[in-house]
């Protein structure tokens, strides 16, 4: 009897409450991959490891190699691809605001941080019906239905309690609790936080009929840096998120939706292996120029390093201090692993938007990290990305399928691109 009753609960709440589109209308999902590097697109064993992948590029567009952003980072990345303009421009220029004092401990969570008109604000204004899963900087968005991105790191909530918090409607995450998806206590991660996500996806798609849909897969960002891309975790992680696309493709298929829908299937930036890790902020505080106070970075620091992966990050507390800022540099010109860039770079083709003092690229087998407590140089390997978007290595992929797309293979484009394709598709008004 209880579990008829949750179930009738489950039916009301995600089935009667809110918007709900109409399934003549046109709609785009766009689906990130995080971390679909372009070769992959390019494998000669992409039919046999990734089956749905190759049947979407075998019926529409696809491209592997786009070009994303810099740094090339998530959060920049997935605000590029709804804005249609690069960081410098929509605000969003890394994961993570500088604020040193806290250890760079809080990303970018807040849509009221992009400067610019997205996909998301022109759908509304439209009147359409929209829908985002885990997507970045995505929390107090314009959408209908949401479960946003957004981690917990204090221990006084738990992720799941934070989601929960700001999930659009309230009863968002509420139903798909009552449907089991969603532990009743706990923190699913890993595969199994992918898997939540995905049924959270595929149970509102298709009761609400959304527009414009974004879901944002995550696993495999993940596996890549922990053993870097092309390892067989990374296949294995990029065969179950495959799997999960092969689950919407069924729908469409089921639902007849394909004449309706453009299904979008994108990543955010490629990845490059590393064998050593770069802690600058180690050299810092042995220099007596960073100081630690109850394990955070305390206000007092003259020079702070914010890492990200393969690029760095460096601002003065006083940038008006030349000799210091000379003695930094020669510092840091004495070191391997890394190259500095000049002005030159920092206003060029790497646009450089968050500000800094001196901008570092690291050559490769090597990666910078944020830590506070780890050796300078640390021999460990990995996968990461954030370095420049230029390089070939860095590159996402991207296909297209459905409703206005014809088969053809693109041969090369921006992650930019992506805004205005659904732009076109749904006639938004999208002029950034």
């Amino acid at each position: 009897m209880k579990h008829f009753a949750n179930i009738l609960l489950f039916l009301c709440l995600i089935s009667c409450g809110g918007p709900k589109g109409n399934w003549e209308d046109s709609r785009v999902i766009l689906v990130s991959i995080d971390g679909l590097r372009g070769d992959i697109l390019e494998d000669p064993e992409l039919e046999i490891k990734y089956p749905n992948l190759f049947r979407l590029m075998e019926l529409g567009e696809s491209c592997g190699n786009v070009q994303t952003v810099f740094p090339s980072l998530t959060y920049p990345s997935h605000t590029s691809m709804i804005t249609g303009v690069m960081p410098d421009k929509h605000g969003i220029v890394n994961n993570r605001p500088f604020i040193p004092e806290n250890n760079f401990v809080d990303w970018y969570w807040y849509a009221d941080s992009i400067k610019v008109p997205t996909l998301i604000t022109q759908a509304k204004k439209k009147g359409l019906i929209s829908l985002g899963v885990s997507w970045p900087v995505s929390v107090g968005a314009e959408m209908d239905w949401m479960l946003p991105e957004i981690k917990s790191v204090s221990d006084t909530i738990s992720t799941v309690d934070l989601v929960r918090k700001h999930d659009r409607p309230e009863t968002f995450l509420e139903s798909a609790k009552v449907r089991g998806v969603v532990p009743e206590d706990g923190n699913p991660t890993g595969f199994g936080r992918d898997l939540l996500l995905h049924e959270v996806f595929m149970d509102a798609f298709h009761w609400k009929a959304p527009h414009l849909s974004l879901y944002h897969m995550i696993e495999t960002d993940l596996v890549q840096h922990e053993f870097g891309k092309g390892s067989d975790e990374s296949i294995h992680a990029f065969m179950f998120m495959d799997s999960l696309l092969g689950n919407i493709i069924a729908l469409l298929d089921e639902m007849n939706l394909w004449e309706s829908t453009t299904l979008i299937v994108t990543g955010d930036h490629g990845f490059r292996n590393y064998e050593k890790q770069i802690n600058l902020n180690k050299l810092f505080l042995d220099n007596g120029w960073l100081a630690i106070k109850d394990g955070s970075i305390s206000s007092d620091w003259k020079v702070v390093c914010m890492g990200s992966g393969g690029s760095a990050f460096h601002s003065l507390k006083n940038p008006l201090d030349k000799e210091f800022k000379k003695k930094v540099r020669l510092l840091l010109s004495k070191q391997d692993g890394f190259e500095i860039l000049e002005q030159r770079h920092m206003n060029g083709t790497l646009w450089a938007p968050l500000k800094t003092d001196f901008l570092l690229m690291a050559k490769n087998k090597f990666g910078f990290v944020r830590s506070l407590d780890q050796p300078f140089i640390l021999e460990k390997s990995g996968g990461s990305h954030g370095g420049d978007p230029r390089r070939k290595i860095l590159k996402t992929g991207y296909i297209a399928a459905g409703r206005n797309v014809q088969k053809r293979t693109i041969e090369s484009m921006s992650i930019t691109d992506i805004a205005f394709k659904i732009s076109d598709l749904l006639d938004l008004d999208l002029k950034n």
